[in-house]
């Protein structure tokens, strides 16, 4: 092609038709830069679809991650408010000692186990941790929702750590507490009455439970713990559903919803 361009204007010159050798070659200019702005166009339009092509995958991801987020969010308030409800039976329970409203295993695995059991909170990396880490949130994510996120798994993060800290302490003292009914002295109580005497309705070991020190003290603490923290991941729940909304509404098309 270039070849054939180069021919016509040697004619031109070779028969002195230098006016028309010169609006060619214009013509000619004109030709190649009118290329080269359909080839950048061409060019801006395949990164404008690769981006639309990655955002719409981000917000997908994004979206998938807040739901699953929802969902672990909820398991964690559905064991605070079984702590909550088997915390405020035993603190009635050791109030009311006298009553027998509970028998003595039951007291036991509510103390021992369910209450005093230390069960850490995690948050796996997602989408739009990558994306902050690249940098790439900035372009592909509009502000309104940049914001929503980055407000929504701070304060996730945030209540994780608390979550993590605050009833720690006072679990780990009710385990001590409770494990000191199975000290040498109360061993030799159970072995000297037999297996049986350690049972459901043992005055063993409902007295040893029920009258450890500070008890009534650190279950109340949990149950405290519970309820802060049932009202906090209620609020969390809102906040991920609030921006799951949002999304649903401003990336319909990307989420496939129309």
């Amino acid at each position: 092609m270039i070849k054939f361009f180069r021919a016509i204007r040697q004619n031109l010159l070779n028969e002195g038709k230098t006016a028309k050798y010169f609006k060619y070659a214009i013509g000619e200019i004109v030709l190649v830069v009118i290329g080269i702005l359909i080839a950048l166009s061409i060019n801006n339009w395949n990164e404008k679809r690769k981006i639309i092509i990655k955002e719409r995958s981000y917000i997908q991801s994004i979206y998938k991650d807040l739901k699953n987020d929802i969902k672990k969010i909820n398991v964690c308030r559905t064991m605070l408010s079984n702590h909550y409800n088997i915390g405020i039976e035993v603190l009635k329970a050791i109030e009311q000692k006298d009553l027998q409203i509970m028998d003595s295993i039951k007291i036991a695995t509510y103390l021992g186990w369910d209450l005093s059991e230390v069960l850490p909170v995690d948050r796996d990396e997602n989408t739009w941790d990558g994306l902050k880490i690249l940098g790439k949130e900035t372009y592909l994510i509009n502000d309104s929702l940049t914001s929503q996120l980055n407000k929504f798994y701070a304060h996730y993060d945030t209540q994780i750590v608390r979550f993590n800290q605050l009833p720690k302490k006072a679990r780990q003292e009710l385990r001590e507490l409770t494990g000191n009914c199975h000290n040498s002295e109360g061993l030799e109580v159970i072995y000297k009455n037999g297996v049986d005497f350690y049972g459901a309705s043992s005055p063993y070991t409902r007295h040893c439970i029920l009258s450890i020190e500070n008890s009534s003290k650190v279950v109340g603490i949990i149950v405290m713990s519970s309820i802060v923290h049932l009202r906090i991941y209620e609020k969390l729940i809102n906040n991920a559903e609030s921006v799951n909304s949002y999304l649903e509404a401003n990336y319909s098309q990307e989420l496939n919803l129309k």
